[in-house]
């Protein structure tokens, strides 16, 4: 799986065979079909782990938190996990192969972008218990948080046009603009120094 992932990022899809993914995990191309089947089983194999791979831990909410501080490490986490060179490689591979799989594409796209959301929405629930954020939309409040941190960064970076990723000071800004506009300035006042009331 590791070489056929590099293969089809440093490659593409067309230009990658069998015979290279055997030659280089040095076994034979018989095993390949035993094991896996043919050349497109294999590419929905390492899309497919690319959807369920969890190399970074999502957002909880500590002891002693404060929204701000909370809200930092989930933009830290939505950087990380856009922006590993792993991730970059296997975007741009989507992105250049969706015209060839449009629908696992688009199956697999929206998979990841549920579950990225979900993991902020679960944190906004976890801000709320701990009275640091009112009762609201928590979904929405992810969708938001999600869309104002990334911006359109990303596919600058994905489609290689950019390679700027976003400094710490912007990512501060951005979180302490979305504490601002979504929650109300009574909220912002005190995103750095109220703490967390977690419930044993």
């Amino acid at each position: 799986m590791d070489v056929a992932t590099e293969l089809f990022v440093q490659q593409g899809y067309a230009a990658t065979s069998l015979v290279d993914i055997a030659r280089g995990s040095g076994v034979a191309t018989r095993t390949l079909y035993q094991h896996f089947g043919d050349k497109e089983a294999i590419f929905r194999e390492v899309i497919f782990a690319r959807d369920s791979g969890a190399a970074v831990e999502p957002p909880t909410l500590e002891a002693d938190d404060t929204l701000f501080l909370a809200l930092r490490r989930a933009g830290q986490y939505a950087y990380a996990v856009t922006y590993r060179d792993n991730a970059i490689g296997l975007m741009r591979l989507m992105i250049a192969e969706s015209t060839r799989f449009p629908e696992f594409m688009a199956s697999v796209a929206t998979s990841i972008f549920v579950r990225f959301r979900r993991n902020f929405e679960k944190l906004f629930i976890e801000l709320e218990n701990a009275g640091l954020v009112p009762a609201g939309n928590h979904a929405r409040s992810a969708e938001l948080f999600s869309d104002l941190m990334l911006g359109s960064n990303p596919i600058m970076v994905y489609t290689n046009w950019s390679a700027a990723v976003p400094s710490d000071t912007d990512l501060e800004e951005r979180v302490e603009f979305f504490i601002l506009g979504r929650f109300s300035a009574t909220v912002a006042r005190t995103s750095r120094t109220k703490k967390a009331k977690l419930k044993p």
